[in-house]
This record gives C-alpha cells, sequence and structure tokens, in this order.
C-alpha cells in the first residue's frame, strides 16, 4: 500500500464515523471498529452457525459436548412430533376443519426459493427503539477502572498518592422476549419474523434477545425455543417469568386464530404481564384489529408516568367502547403496535415512562371470548366469495388477488414476484388481506410441510378464479402469466421453451422430482388460457387433453375436489344476526293541526353501535319489517296542489303498497365527526378521494353537507370495508317506511310540524300552527323529538340521498322495499325529509325532492344518512 493511501485512512475512517453519528446512531471509534471486524468476519460465523439447528447449538453451550446419542433421541422426538400433529401446515384458521382437498400431485414446492426480506427500513427500526437504548449497571460483572476519575484523584494530590477509581459495568437496561405465534395464519409473515429477529438482535438495544414460538399441541399452548418449526423441545410459559422486571415481553401475531377468540390466550397473557411489560406487536394494520380476536375486548389507548411498569399499572385515556369492562378486577390491559416507525416509536416511548405519549391497546377480560360452534359448511356462491372479500379488502389487496388469478401456481414466492414487480405499492398487509379474505384454499394439506414458502394455494373455487380473472385486462393477464412461467423455470433449471414442453406432456412422463409443481401448474394454464380465447384456446385444449389421459388429475376426474378454504367468515365478514342490541328509551310526541301538543308517549328501540375510533361511533336502530302505504292519495294531492300552487305533489302518486324488510338505519343523519373518522381513511377509498370536512356549517355534532351523491356511496363503501358490514344509501321505500314509523299523517309528528319540533323554514306554515324561527343553519343532531322507530331529524335540518335513480312517479315501482334502478335517470336520485332551508311542506314523510338537482351537485342542505341489512345495494 502507498503512503499516499495510507494516509488517507484516518481521514476516510473519521468521515465515516461523522456521518454515522449524523444518523443517530451515537457510535464510538471503538464500536465501529467492532462493527468493522464483525463485517469482515460475518461469513466465517454465519457458516458456523448455520450448520447447526438451534435447539443442537443451545445444547452445546450447556453441555459443553454433543454425543450421537442426543442426536437419536431427537430424532425420535420429532417423530412422535408428526405423528402427534394434526393441524395442517399453510391453513390460515385453525378452527376451520381440514379435510385432504386435492386428488394426487404434489402440493410442495421440490426447488428453492428466494427469500427477499418484507421488514422494511432497518433503521427507522432501530430509530424507533432508541428511547429503549438506557445502559445501568450490572449486577453480574465486576466493576471496571474509572481511568479519568483516577487520573483526576491522583492529579489532585499532586501526584503523590494513587488510588484507583472504580466505576460499575454498564449493560442495556432491558431484555427482550420475542413470542412468535405459531398458527397457520403467521405463516406468511415467516420472512418478516426473521429479518426482525436478524435485526433486534444486531442493533445491541436490548440486553439479550431470546426468541421463542408459541403453539398448539393437544388442546394446550406450549413454548419453542427458536424459530426453526422442527424444534421439539416444548417449554413451559413460566420459563419467561422474570422478577427483576427488566425483560419485555412481546408476543408477535396477527391475533386471528381460535386460542385468541376462545380465551385461552387470556391465563398466558395474564400470566406474562404479571412480572414484565408485555405487549402485541400486531402484523395487520389497526382498521382491521377489530375483526380479529382482540375485538372481543374494548379498545383503548394507555400511558405510563414512570419506565418499565406492568400491564396492570398503565393509565387509560380514550377509552371508546364497551366501558363495563373497567368493573372487571381481573381485566388485563396490554399495549399493541404494528411494525410501523411510528406505531413502534409510540410503544417504546410508554415503556420508558413518557407520559405525553400514548399508544394503542385493548382492554381484556376472562369473559373475552367467543363460542366458537363447529363451522357449517357456507354454501356461499363464487359471485358471493368474491363480493363477500371486495366489502372487506383493501384496493390494493383487490388488484393483488386479480393479478394472483392469472398465476397458475400460487405460493409465497411468486406472490412476492407479483407484488413486487406489478404492484410495487402493495405491501405485506395486502398479501395478508388476499390470503385471510376467504378465497384461496392450501392446495393439499397430506405433506409435512415446515417450510412455509414452499406450501402450494389456490383459489377455492375455480370459478373464483374466472370472476378475478376477468376483472383485470387480457394484457395483464398475459403478463402475469408469462412472468410466472419464467420464474417457474428457472427455479426447475430449465429453459422456458423445455418448461412449456413439460407442460404437455402425461404425468407418466414427467420427472418425479418436478411432477409436483408440472402438473398442477398446467391444469390451473388451461382454465386460464381458455378464458384469455383467441389464439390462446388451442395451447388449452390441449393441455386439457394430456390431462384428460393422466389418472387422478382434476381433470379427467370430472368432478370438482372438495375444497378447504383458507379462511372462512370469522375474520373478513361480521353478521347482523349475531349482533348484540342494546336498548334505549325516547319519548314520541303527536301534535293535532294548530301545532298543539295532543299526545306524548314512551317509546323503547334497539340498536347496535359501529366503533369509527377515537371515540366516534355510529348508531344503527333496528327497523322492524311491515308493509305500509307509499306515496300520497289522488285527493290529497290535489288539495296539496291547489293550496300551495305547485305541480311538484303529482310525483308522489300511485299511492301503493311495499313491504319493507327489517333493517338497520342510522338514528342520526351522518355527523361532521362520523365523516371525519372515515374521510381520514384514504386507505378504505374505493373509486373517490372525499373531501375531510366539506360541510358550511361546522360541528362535530351537526350533520355533514355539502356532499353529493357520489361522496355519499362513497362513505358506504368505505364504512363496510372498515367494519365488515354491508352499508348502503336507504331507498326511497325504506326511508319513507323508517319516517313514517307507522303513521299516516304528512308527518310523524301528526298533521303539521312546528319550530320546536323540527329544524325548517318556519316563517312558512304548513296547517293551523304558529309561524317559528327560521335557524338559517343545521342544527346539532338529536336535537329535536324522535319519531317512533326512535330514528330523530328525518323532517328538516338536512335533505337526504337515497339510493334510487330518478323517476316522475311511482308507475311500476317496486313493492319489495328494494331501490329502484332501472329505466331511471341515472344522473340524478331522490332526496327526502326537506332541510333548514325549506318550509314545511317540503318536509312531509312523502315528499319526494327534486328533479332539477344532479348526483353531482353540491349544496349546504344536502346530507344522508345510512343502512345496514337487507334490500338492493349499490
Amino acid at each position: 500500500m502507498s503512503d499516499a493511501s495510507a494516509s488517507l485512512k484516518p481521514d476516510r475512517f473519521k468521515r465515516l464515523l461523522k456521518t454515522l453519528n449524523q444518523s443517530e446512531l451515537e457510535m464510538t471509534g471503538y464500536e465501529l471498529a467492532d462493527l468493522c471486524w464483525l463485517l469482515l468476519h460475518w461469513p466465517q460465523i454465519v457458516e458456523t452457525t448455520e450448520s447447526k439447528s438451534e435447539e443442537e447449538i443451545e445444547d452445546d453451550s450447556s453441555n459443553g459436548n454433543s454425543s450421537s446419542s442426543s442426536s437419536e433421541s431427537k430424532q425420535k422426538v420429532l417423530g412422535k412430533e408428526e405423528e402427534k400433529k394434526t393441524e395442517p401446515v399453510g391453513h390460515l384458521f385453525p378452527r376451520q376443519q381440514s379435510k385432504d382437498s386435492f386428488v394426487g400431485g404434489g402440493g410442495s414446492l421440490t426447488f428453492p426459493v428466494d427469500n427477499p426480506s418484507d421488514l422494511g427500513s432497518s433503521l427507522s427500526l432501530a430509530r424507533a427503539l432508541k428511547t429503549l437504548l438506557r445502559r445501568v449497571p450490572t449486577q453480574d460483572c465486576p466493576s471496571i477502572l474509572d481511568e479519568v476519575r483516577t487520573v483526576e484523584s491522583f492529579a489532585a494530590t499532586d501526584q503523590k498518592i494513587l488510588n484507583p477509581v472504580f466505576k460499575p459495568t454498564l449493560e442495556p437496561w432491558l431484555e427482550l422476549a420475542l413470542v412468535f405465534d405459531r398458527s397457520p395464519s403467521m405463516d406468511i409473515w415467516h420472512q418478516t419474523l426473521t429479518d426482525l429477529k436478524t435485526v433486534l438482535q444486531h442493533y445491541g438495544i436490548f440486553r439479550d434477545v431470546q426468541v421463542w414460538q408459541l403453539a398448539f399441541k393437544e388442546n394446550n399452548l406450549f413454548l419453542y425455543k427458536g424459530l426453526s418449526k422442527t424444534n421439539s423441545r416444548v417449554y413451559h410459559p413460566k420459563e419467561l417469568l422474570n422478577p427483576n422486571g427488566r425483560r419485555l415481553i412481546v408476543v408477535v401475531s396477527d391475533c386471528v386464530a381460535s386460542y385468541w377468540r376462545d380465551g385461552r390466550m387470556f391465563p398466558l397473557l395474564k400470566l406474562w404481564s404479571q412480572s414484565s411489560p408485555l405487549a402485541i406487536l400486531q402484523m395487520l394494520p389497526e382498521w382491521l384489529w377489530l375483526k380479529t380476536g382482540l375485538g372481543l375486548g374494548a379498545k383503548v389507548t394507555l400511558f405510563s408516568d414512570e419506565p418499565g411498569l406492568t400491564n396492570s399499572r398503565l393509565k387509560f385515556r380514550d377509552v371508546l367502547i364497551w366501558e363495563n369492562v373497567f368493573r372487571e378486577q381481573n381485566r388485563l390491559q396490554i399495549p399493541v403496535f404494528t411494525l410501523e416507525p411510528l406505531s413502534v416509536e409510540r410503544w417504546s416511548s410508554v415503556v420508558v415512562g413518557r407520559s405525553d405519549t400514548k399508544v394503542a391497546g385493548f382492554v381484556l377480560t376472562p369473559d373475552t371470548k367467543e363460542e366458537l360452534e363447529p363451522e357449517a359448511e357456507l354454501n356461499l356462491t363464487p359471485e358471493e366469495i368474491v363480493r363477500r372479500f371486495r366489502n372487506n379488502a383493501s384496493l390494493l389487496a383487490q388488484e393483488l388477488a386479480e393479478l394472483l388469478a392469472a398465476t397458475p401456481t400460487i405460493f409465497l414466492p411468486v406472490v412476492r414476484l407479483i407484488r413486487k414487480e406489478m404492484l410495487p405499492e402493495a405491501g405485506q398487509v395486502q398479501i395478508a388481506e388476499v390470503f385471510l379474505g376467504g378465497i384461496l384454499r392450501v392446495r393439499s394439506l397430506g405433506i409435512k410441510e415446515t417450510d412455509p414458502d414452499a406450501v402450494l394455494y389456490d383459489f377455492i373455487n375455480p370459478e373464483v378464479r374466472d370472476i378475478l380473472q376477468l376483472s383485470s385486462t387480457r394484457s395483464t393477464t398475459v403478463d402475469v402469466f408469462d412472468r410466472v412461467s419464467k420464474y417457474i423455470a428457472k427455479q426447475l433449471n430449465l429453459e422456458l421453451r423445455d418448461f412449456l414442453a413439460e407442460l404437455k406432456k402425461p404425468s407418466t412422463e414427467i420427472g418425479g422430482d418436478i411432477q409436483g409443481v408440472i402438473r398442477p401448474f398446467a391444469e390451473v394454464s388451461a382454465r386460464i388460457l381458455r378464458n384469455l380465447g383467441g389464439n390462446y384456446l388451442a395451447i388449452a385444449e390441449q393441455l386439457e387433453q394430456t390431462a384428460a389421459r393422466t389418472p387422478g388429475s382434476q381433470t379427467s376426474q370430472n368432478t370438482q375436489s372438495k375444497k378447504v378454504p383458507v379462511s372462512v367468515n370469522p375474520v373478513s365478514v361480521k353478521t347482523l344476526q349475531n349482533l348484540e342490541l342494546l336498548s334505549f328509551n325516547f319519548e314520541v310526541v303527536r301534535v293535532n293541526a294548530k301545532g298543539e301538543q295532543i299526545k306524548k308517549e314512551s317509546k323503547q328501540s334497539q340498536y347496535f353501535r359501529e366503533d369509527l375510533g377515537n371515540g366516534i361511533t355510529l348508531e344503527m336502530v333496528a327497523i322492524p319489517g311491515g308493509t305500509f302505504t307509499m306515496g300520497t292519495e289522488d285527493e290529497e294531492i290535489e288539495r296539496l296542489v291547489k293550496k300551495f300552487n305547485w305541480e311538484g305533489f303529482r310525483r308522489e302518486r300511485p299511492q301503493h303498497q311495499v313491504t319493507v324488510p327489517p333493517f338497520f338505519m342510522g338514528k342520526y343523519p351522518v355527523t361532521q365527526a362520523q365523516w371525519i373518522a372515515i374521510a381520514c381513511r384514504t386507505y378504505l377509498k374505493v373509486e373517490l378521494n372525499l373531501k375531510l370536512n366539506p360541510s358550511r356549517f361546522r360541528g362535530d355534532n351537526r350533520p355533514v353537507e355539502e356532499v353529493n351523491w357520489y361522496d355519499a356511496v362513497e362513505f358506504c363503501a368505505r364504512l363496510s370495508k372498515l367494519t365488515g358490514r354491508e352499508y348502503r344509501l336507504p331507498s326511497e321505500a325504506e326511508w319513507e317506511y323508517a319516517c313514517r314509523a307507522g303513521t299516516t299523517t304528512p308527518f310523524y309528528f301528526g298533521e303539521t310540524i312546528t319550530g320546536e319540533l323540527a329544524n325548517y323554514r318556519a316563517s312558512g306554515t304548513y296547517a293551523g300552527e304558529p309561524k317559528g324561527e327560521d335557524r338559517e343553519q343545521t342544527t346539532p343532531v338529536g336535537q329535536f323529538p324522535p319519531n317512533a322507530f326512535g330514528l330523530y331529524d328525518m323532517h328538516g335540518n338536512v335533505w337526504e340521498w337515497c339510493a334510487d335513480t330518478w323517476h316522475d312517479n311511482y308507475d311500476g315501482a317496486p313493492t319489495d322495499g328494494s331501490a329502484w334502478i332501472e329505466n331511471g335517470d341515472d344522473n340524478r336520485s331522490p332526496l327526502r325529509g326537506g332541510s333548514w332551508f325549506y318550509v314545511p311542506d317540503y318536509c312531509r314523510s312523502a315528499d319526494r325532492d327534486y328533479p332539477y338537482y344532479y348526483r353531482r351537485d353540491y349544496s349546504d342542505y344536502k346530507g344522508f344518512r345510512v343502512v345496514c341489512g337487507a334490500g338492493r345495494t349499490l
């Protein structure tokens, strides 16, 4: 090496150190030297450690030697483990009964696959954990010489007395126990977990990082050490208890396994929380938490004003729902965070006792569970399966599913390939949405497979694949098919032309080492190519003819193999049948034609409350089914036309009977707080961007206005995704039926209304009532008396959009309560109920307005309310 180059090395070293310190790592020169040494020797370290399993390394360190007898005993234990294992690998929901779903053919891969990192920026994660990087005196190591203070002491005695000064050895404040949930639904995260383990073990934030796996065995939960699925040594959960309180326990899970729902996890979490700070690292995003086992508890936010507090000493803020759980003495409050750096940073700040920071969490009790009945066959049609998935998946997840529909062989590396090359904006969360969405199944369950990347999947029904494939363009399907074919050929060490030639061979002519890949690929390819049509039909027919000559293939059997779904509704869709309804009491007022109160009656209705986050809820009132007379009779129409000199009343004819099924309707028009709670969730976007607060008259509890029909439909679609229930605008028939609430008078109050009963232009009159105040703005919802169903503000305040297209009258209208879509004006929709700006005759139960308004129009007197349940949807 030249002198010139040698002289540059110190400067480069200083520059590197300066750059690293600017990145907030705060490294010393010694630490940088250690890092360089580690990088230099890393290949040797990896080679020596990877040659042994984690359990063998543990045995070597504890016993100092290894023996053939221990190896033999290990094989016996593993064999016994394989015999007892009943839960299929790759099956995402343990509560679903598993059956072999594929006759013949391989269900796992026989070639090595790529494992790209899914963790994201490890440096951002390290920075988020920086608050935990504290050092405290160690109790196990002797004190070390404090050179600086020793020199200072020596100098203070004029160098006559040398009195060594010692200081305690420092070590990181906390150690970490990572407990990975080993349920099958976590298989899709295995590479993320491996990366997470590596990052946490090598950044030096914790004194020690122990990795455990939590698995279900013989109706009990047990711990296994390390990440390997071949580990057979079982540990008791008490192994994690640490009386000194310097151990963090983080359970890494998606919380969808049955033991998160039936109460079996609670005693375990409670046990761990008694001696150490305990948290859950939730792999799914926050908007999905309420659809997991955590949703059975009460969502809260937690904070701490002291470092290292156990869970029982954490304090609450922003209690959202289910307040009665806080009376339970045996409750458990547990922080929940994701791998997003901001979420990790908030949790870290709570651990160190920063009272100005709070973290999301849940309160669980011993009763936080649901009775899990044996899964029944849902018998959903392919269209219903796809609709259910789309109602609950993000747009990116839907796009990813459509791309996978063009993929003959679905396994995790291929999914990552498609995501990386064709949908880079999607993340691991979108993959989870697809795998948990009830559209995929494991292709074979008759395997003992320990590598999740080697498990093959397929769509739960071939027609589900068809529907999703037809939603994509022809060119996109060809592109996906081409990329996947090249990838599989490369992994099999075949040229693409040779791979395509193998697809056309009968299975008896295909090599046994690749038959398990080639055969299912060819069978699915035939269906995909047939859907493409054109020149691809000939290839599809050739593949089908080959499959027909292959004994045991799906094509030769001419029967559809029994499907084992990867998920069945527990995480995807909430039903209305099992809702726990609450009751509320209210008073109904009746008035005569002069506006004088003639009756006040107490009523009770049932409702359920939908949690929109941050303390915002949506109350949905149960509307019983029934038959009513919709519209206005001809004699009354003629009277109104004559009195008010307006022909618009004729739109309310002909009067007709309508039978409306039961449904749920919003207790109030959608408020601005509710609107913001949904509009701010841009990840739920379906078609449109929504303004965060479009209203002219601001107030959280005022109805949202300045929203057009399309905005209202987008709100319903986003709300459906968030909650797992199907929300929509009401049909005209549903709206009028709900407004009348059993009455036949012009208003549900009686023969007229007054300014004390509703917000409208009360300077105008309808019958003999006195004139009232023109408020000239919206009012907070619920300020005026409700109708007999318990619905508020059905008269006045804001016009409310309906789902129907506009028709000039009721000739040919449906009589089943559904929205009238056919043969109408698609650019217009009815508005109902009147508003603060309109006189009382526009506010009647039967009034239909307005043929001159387009769906795209905005105004400060148009809002909407939502319904949930039976009926026609958009």
